[in-house]
């Protein structure tokens, strides 16, 4: 009867250190989310350049967002585009209070001139200045109350050339176009209230001298480069203005032009990740990486893995049921006789002596019940049961004392449906005491 003999409860799992886990497992995700996301809104945005990354890739050039995190191998990019949304370089961006203030503010986030130049003295760049307000990206809307201060871009477009290369000025019409001369055939730039500027010293790309949206500009001596692409009006290339006019086809010729078949990256980091390439500590990963560990020989152990969890699922659940509760004590009362009347159906020959052992059990199962388990004496807790259900039900407990005194009676040798018969009375007995609580 080792079966039902009391055992010691295994370790429990506490469940309050399992739900600070969650807790903690949570709050890092929603952290981690909050901040990516405030990247993917900007990106995304009628202000972003994700349409442009798309719309490159889509074309079968080699085009990527970067927002930081890794190394970047300057000696693979043809063409850095370094969007600036701060018309305050070097200034930290004062928090918007109210909505009418976050409407009206001109500063996504903090950027440093320093490290606008020190890119793109490193390789190939197009910066494209500031245009517009906040109040833009969140309304969609474009309206020359939400523009940027032009002396801020003024300032922004002087401090990247080091020189002063003209006056920053708005055309007079709503929408203007801009002559570009394509490899076969004239193009137009088209931009709602287009951001010029004068270009002196510059080559024009896009317009002309005086009113020119894209010029190649000379940059501060001390680096690689000597000249950067500087886009007055980002509503040539983002998601809002790239589908006005023929700025996408303008888009598709002229920046795979300038990358010479090499990467263009579209720099949305705040920090210089370029690097040469024997300075690598990190190898910058792509998708690619993570696809080789199922190209071969590695499928074969993927399929080997998921064939042995596939197996070890059906043995121990379908074959051979769930799992057993091991936690059977004097206390578990229905599930204790239960499992004692399987035993009994299966054993044979010795069905007297297990029952007598049943019934001791279940005795002491339920003197512990009424008296606690620290109050139950081996020797004793039959007759302090006893005398307990004398004093609640007097016939109950003689028909109660008869019937162990005729279990005890029995011989060792028992059919099991005999057995059964005692375990049945008992248990009604049993039943009639906890109807009767």
């Amino acid at each position: 009867m080792s079966d039902v003999t009391q055992s010691h409860p295994m370790p429990q799992i506490r469940l309050d250190f399992v739900v600070v886990g969650l807790v903690i497992v949570l709050s890092l995700g929603v952290f981690f989310y909050l901040t990516a996301q405030r990247q993917y809104v900007l990106r995304e945005s009628v202000n972003g350049f994700e349409g442009l990354e798309i719309w490159l890739n889509s074309k079968d050039h080699e085009a990527q967002s970067f927002t930081g995190g890794w190394p970047l191998d300057r000696s693979s990019i043809g063409l850095l585009i370094q969007p600036v949304f701060d018309t305050k370089p070097g200034t930290d961006r004062v928090a918007a209070q109210t909505k009418e203030e976050l409407l009206i503010q001109a500063d996504e986030f903090d950027q440093t001139i320093q490290v606008i130049l020190e890119k793109a003295q490193s390789v190939p760049s197009l910066i494209i200045l500031p245009k517009w307000r906040t109040g833009m990206r969140l309304t969609g809307f474009g309206h020359p109350f939400l523009l940027a201060p032009r002396s801020d871009v003024q300032n922004v477009l002087r401090q990247i050339t080091g020189t002063d290369v003209g006056r920053l000025s708005y055309m007079p019409n709503p929408f203007s176009d801009f002559r570009y001369q394509g490899d076969d055939a004239v193009m137009s730039a088209r931009a709602y209230a287009g951001q010029v500027f004068e270009g002196t010293g510059c080559e024009p790309i896009i317009g002309r001298p005086g009113a020119m949206v894209l010029g190649l500009c000379p940059l501060p001596e001390g680096g690689e480069q000597d000249q950067v692409y500087i886009l007055s009006d980002p509503d040539v290339l983002n998601n809002h203005g790239l589908r006005l006019g023929e700025n996408a086809r303008i888009a598709n010729q002229l920046l795979p032009g300038i990358a010479d078949g090499n990467r263009i990256i579209i720099d949305y980091s705040d920090q210089n990740w370029l690097t040469e390439p024997e300075q690598f500590t990190k190898r910058e990963r792509t998708w690619d990486d993570i696809a080789q560990l199922f190209d071969y020989p590695f499928r074969v152990l993927w399929i080997g893995a998921a064939l042995l969890l596939g197996l070890a699922i059906w043995r121990g659940g379908i074959r051979n049921g769930p799992v057993l509760d091991q936690h059977l004590s004097l206390g578990s009362g229905t599930r204790t006789a239960n499992a004692a009347r399987a035993r009994l159906m299966r054993l044979t020959g010795q069905d007297g002596a297990l029952l007598s052992d049943f019934v001791d059990t279940r005795i002491r199962a339920e003197a512990a019940e009424v008296f606690g388990s620290a109050h139950v004496v081996a020797n004793s807790t039959e007759a302090a049961f006893l005398r307990y259900v004398r004093s609640r039900r007097p016939a109950v407990a003689d028909n109660l004392q008869d019937l162990l005194h005729a279990i005890r009676g029995l011989p060792a040798h028992l059919t099991a449906s005999e057995a059964i018969t005692y375990v049945d009375q008992f248990e009604s007995i049993l039943e009639r005491l906890a109807d009767d609580a």
